[in-house]
């Protein structure tokens, strides 16, 4: 590994490499460390000792999991020891480079030219103006655009870690001062699989770090915009609770006689046919994309009878919602087995 290191990062200086932990904690005590690969199952001092060690020394320094052992205990160790990356033994050579060289020097380098990064470079955009709904629309593309570009978990989970550095920017930039939610949830990033091997899973594991800025934005009173957008952007950060007109008009402070006409005026559709639509579009989501049950679909969709929600998905589809998984599933058959 030293070698291979050497060979590929020229600007690097390796300080030091060790056979037990009693040695890392040697070096570390000698030298200078700005980024550390550890294992966990070392001779003497494990690797988690090594790295509160390292911790206590060089706060700012970057530390890298190398393991063979996919075991919660360890995940949960390298989350309060605030571990920057965690990579799964055997790793790809070009895997292991490609997450030290996004941490060395934070010198930005790596792919920044494919689809995946500019739909990334819109998303910070639409963040920043506050669009909850194009935010998350551009997201969903994002992360459909990463599942077909890499195959490799460690690779897409350490991309999803670049959505959630945009997310904790952005919060500081917008003067949120309170951002361990937001932390909490960027420390569930680095371990990859909790992101479950599944685009659906991973991307709400990445809203939920949108819907908490939102919400902050909102307590900070930053979403005062008004206007469609802003009723279009709270219809659609709270289409899972069984959001009403009156919630709406309340939230935007107008009549729900003037929300009904201007939103009929502006949307093309009235209020109940918009939150249907958004309903069973997700629900159409969730039938090609997980093996959720239709019940389980229903009730996340605020539908409290799943007989109901089966016949409002069949007018809208033409189908039931068993009818639509297994038509459509088909297709995504071959995609699934490849990530």
């Amino acid at each position: 590994m030293k070698i291979f290191l050497e060979e590929n990062l020229q600007d690097a200086e390796i300080v030091g490499d060790a056979k037990s932990g009693s040695e890392a904690v040697e070096i570390l005590e000698k030298k200078d460390v700005n980024l550390m690969l550890v294992d966990i199952n070392i001779p003497g001092i494990d690797g988690i000792e090594v790295i509160k060690y390292a911790r206590s020394k060089f706060p700012k320094a970057v530390i890298i999991i190398t393991t063979a052992y996919d075991d919660f205990s360890i995940a949960q160790k390298a989350i309060k020891l605030k571990v920057d990356d965690f990579l799964l033994k055997p790793i790809r050579k070009e895997v292991l480079i490609d997450s030290i060289k996004s941490f060395a020097g934070q010198l930005g380098e790596g792919r920044r030219t494919d689809k995946s990064n500019k739909l990334l470079s819109r998303f910070e955009i639409e963040l920043k103006k506050c669009s909850y709904k194009a935010s998350v629309d551009i997201l969903r593309e994002y992360i459909d655009q990463l599942y077909l570009e890499e195959k490799d978990v460690n690779v897409i989970s350490r991309r999803l870690q670049d959505v959630a550095k945009v997310i904790i920017r952005i919060s500081e930039e917008m003067g949120i001062a309170d951002n361990n939610e937001l932390l909490v949830q960027v420390e569930k990033l680095k371990i990859k699989y909790l992101l479950y091997n599944n685009k659906h899973d991973a991307y709400n594991e990445v809203i939920k770090m949108v819907d908490i800025l939102f919400d902050k934005l909102n307590a900070k009173g930053k979403l005062s915009e008004g206007g469609m957008k802003s009723v279009i952007d709270y219809i659609e950060r709270n289409l899972k609770k069984g959001i009403s007109l009156e919630d709406v008009a309340n939230h935007v402070n107008i009549s729900t006689y003037y929300l009904s006409k201007i939103f009929k005026k502006e949307m093309g559709v009235n209020f109940i046919t918009y939150v249907t639509d958004r309903k069973m579009d997700m629900a159409k989501e969730m039938l090609v994309n997980t093996d959720i049950p239709v019940l389980n679909i229903a009730l996340d969709l605020a539908y409290n009878e799943a007989n109901y929600f089966s016949k409002a998905f069949k007018k809208k589809t033409g189908l039931t919602p068993s009818e639509y998984r297994e038509k459509y599933r088909v297709g995504k058959e071959g995609e699934n087995e490849t990530v």
